[in-house]
């Protein structure tokens, strides 16, 4: 499943970004997303940057789809400006996830993967940076 398909990024208005943009979801900035100064609320990126990195995984070790399963377990979150306007979500796998994810899988059935989002607004402002630490294992064949 999608990121932006589950339930609460629909809720949420959060969608995949056109085909050939550069990032990965988008989020309007909507009443509905305000907090009481009238900015984006906190939970709503965190929403986005979550949704982003699985966004991520998925784009990045496309072939593992239906192989593994995936759950976050922990997060840095560093909010940086006051989000004012949409939010574009950007995505790459740190280096040590990109260079070795696939042969610690193939050699243990699990491995650890870190994901950096950055959250920004069409002016290029730069509203939130995190890292998302997921646990990845190979899903067992089914019994016969």
């Amino acid at each position: 499943m999608k990121a932006a398909d589950l339930p609460l990024a629909r809720q949420l208005g959060i969608r995949v970004a056109p085909a050939g943009a550069a990032h990965l979801l988008e989020l309007p900035f909507t009443p509905l997303l305000h907090n009481h100064l009238g900015t984006m609320h906190a939970a709503a990126q965190f929403a986005l940057a979550e949704g982003a990195s699985a966004e991520c995984l998925q784009r990045n070790f496309a072939e593992l789809s239906g192989r593994v399963f995936a759950v976050v377990r922990g997060v840095e979150v560093k909010y940086r400006k006051p989000a004012t306007g949409d939010l574009l979500a950007f995505g790459a796998p740190d280096a040590a996830t990109a260079a070795g994810l696939r042969s610690e899988l193939a050699a243990r059935g699990r491995a650890g993967a870190v994901i950096l989002i950055d959250l920004k607004d069409r002016a290029g402002t730069l509203t939130f940076h995190g890292k998302f630490d997921w646990f990845i294992s190979s899903v067992p064949p089914p019994v016969a």
